[in-house]
């Protein structure tokens, strides 16, 4: 940049948060994808006058900006921009919880607001409400995962659904204020989604439409009492009638939010690092391999959990119900209480002796799923990136899979929830991760009633050119065999959006026509999911 232009930024922002040395910039270059670009400079304002500021110096001077909440986007991506030479937007400073309703259970939250800042908020002010968490960690945006649709395993599960009202800066510098926001003195901007008049939300998420600055995000009461179940398939035929089995309770209610089903490999890539030195440094892991560290580790060949809540009664007929759908379908069916939690910490000698299992090392996987379906933030499952990574882990006190240099990407299609449809998606699937030498680790999440999201991690070792190959190559067999049988994604990778975008197809010549009206001079983060 010239230096001219970054004396304004300067003068916006401050010399402490316009970044353009190499040091300061580091950070925004680590990733799990094997793709880095270059990087202009980082900005970081830290208020909607700041932001309009920069945006206004962007389009004097013809400057593409690319906007991020905390840029903890693991597998897709992280904190880089789609195309080289972007400058940063750094939201990260803007962090306030704006407000939090108890009566009504809602929160309006900035950009960098995190998991773990709302979660500790709500348990520092002892407010009786709870968040629904990803498992991307405790640091990873709210808002940002909002924006890319994503989704957690407890009720609310799907958080674009439980996202009201949207604060909005146009690149034009203009404040839009979606729902009811928009006019002065509104009551039910952050509990009525649809407002009047066209709805607007859902422009501004997958896209580059603007900057999203504020929302409403609906948090969950604390349930009178609360469960988690826990169902166990050891043999892969009782993946059909488990899958038929969970529709239905979906429809009836008998669960709150999405169920999560994933196969022993997902498990075991969760709870332990690659067996180098026993596979002597083959790969993919020997399936005799695989089943020997599941007796042990007492993992099933399927491992469902979902919650179920509401009050005691409730609870009850509902554990009543899912043993009934589940009598001689599954291996177990369990479920777990604080009580029963408290006195597996408190007697882990005695129970391991009765249940003949390792309850310390159990106790650490049932306390983080419990942990999630409850709201509460954790890192369990980063561990996975971890899987083929051969380093000596960094001495740190947060988990970071792209400053480790860990080998991810994400493939997530949505897959119809009927028996039929998961088989031919795993006949298809499957064979390419065999092909590629990668293990095929799934977890089917049950978003709604209808659907299942399927997320398929890659997981390669950075460090080795051929696998860093071998893993573009899968990744890109992937997209291209499923989209063929009618298996799409709901979210891209930076690696993916120009190429989807770009094709002749009236759905994405209509997306760039939005993109030139609100955005004319193509300043923010340009090949997001748009031009």
């Amino acid at each position: 940049m010239l230096e001219s232009v970054i004396a304004e930024f300067r003068q916006a922002l401050g010399e402490q948060h316009t970044l353009t040395d190499g040091t300061s910039l580091e950070r925004y270059r680590w990733c799990t994808i094997p793709i880095e670009r270059n990087i202009a400079g980082v900005l970081r304002p830290a208020s909607v006058e700041e932001i309009v500021q920069v945006l206004q110096i962007a389009n004097a001077h013809q400057l593409r900006l690319y906007p991020i909440s905390t840029g903890n986007n693991w597998g897709y991506g992280s904190a880089q921009p789609v195309q080289h030479d972007n400058i940063i937007l750094d939201l990260s400073r803007m962090n306030r919880i704006l407000e939090v309703n108890t009566d009504l259970a809602y929160a309006v939250v900035e950009p960098g607001v995190t998991q773990r800042t709302l979660y500790e908020h709500l348990q520092e002010h002892r407010i009786p409400l709870s968040l629904n968490p990803t498992g991307a960690g405790p640091n990873c945006s709210i808002l940002g995962n909002t924006l890319e649709r994503g989704f957690g395993i407890g009720p609310n599960g799907d958080h674009f659904l439980a996202q009201c009202g949207m604060e909005v800066v146009l690149a034009t510098g203009e404040i839009l204020r979606t729902g009811f926001g928009h006019y002065a003195g509104a009551k039910a901007t952050y509990v009525y989604k649809w407002g009047v008049g066209p709805y607007l939300d859902g422009l501004f998420t997958q896209s580059n439409y603007g900057i999203v600055t504020k929302m409403g995000v609906w948090l969950m009461p604390i349930p009178e009492h609360f469960e988690a179940c826990y169902l166990i398939c050891n043999s892969e035929e009782q993946l059909g009638p488990l899958i038929d089995g969970m529709r239905q309770l979906l429809f009836s209610g008998v669960f709150q939010g999405p169920i999560n089903l994933m196969h022993r490999n997902r498990l075991l890539l969760m709870r332990q690092r690659y067996p180098w030195e026993e596979m002597s440094g083959r790969t993919p892991l020997q399936e005799s391999v695989a089943a020997r560290l599941a007796i042990q580790k007492n993992i099933g060949t399927w491992n469902g959990v979902g919650a179920i809540c509401g009050s005691k009664t409730q609870v009850r007929a509902a554990k009543q119900r899912i043993r009934q759908m589940f009598r001689g379908k599954v291996d177990r069916v369990s479920f777990l209480s604080d009580t029963k939690l408290q006195l597996l910490q408190r007697y882990p000698n005695i129970f391991g002796l009765l249940l003949k299992m390792n309850i310390p090392d159990m106790l650490k996987m049932l306390q983080a799923s419990y942990g999630v379906l409850k709201g509460i933030p954790t890192e369990v499952a980063l561990s996975l990136a971890y899987w083929r990574n051969r380093r000596t882990p960094l001495p740190a006190s947060e988990v970071n899979p792209a400053r480790d240099k860990c080998g991810l990407m994400w493939f997530s299609p949505v897959i119809p929830m009927t028996s039929e449809h998961v088989f031919a998606f795993r006949r298809i699937i499957e064979p390419i991760f065999t092909k590629y030498g990668f293990e095929s680790c799934i977890t089917f999440t049950a978003v709604n009633q209808r659907c299942l999201d399927c997320t398929l991690p890659i997981l390669y070792d950075r460090d080795a050119a051929s696998e860093v190959q071998k893993a573009q190559e899968c990744h890109l067999e992937l997209l291209r065999t499923c989209k063929q049988h009618g298996y799409i994604p709901y979210r891209l990778g930076l690696q993916s959006m120009e190429q989807e975008t770009t094709r002749d197809d009236v759905f994405w010549s209509v997306v760039q026509k939005i993109k030139l009206a609100l955005d004319p001079k193509g300043i923010l983060a340009p090949g997001r999911y748009a031009g």
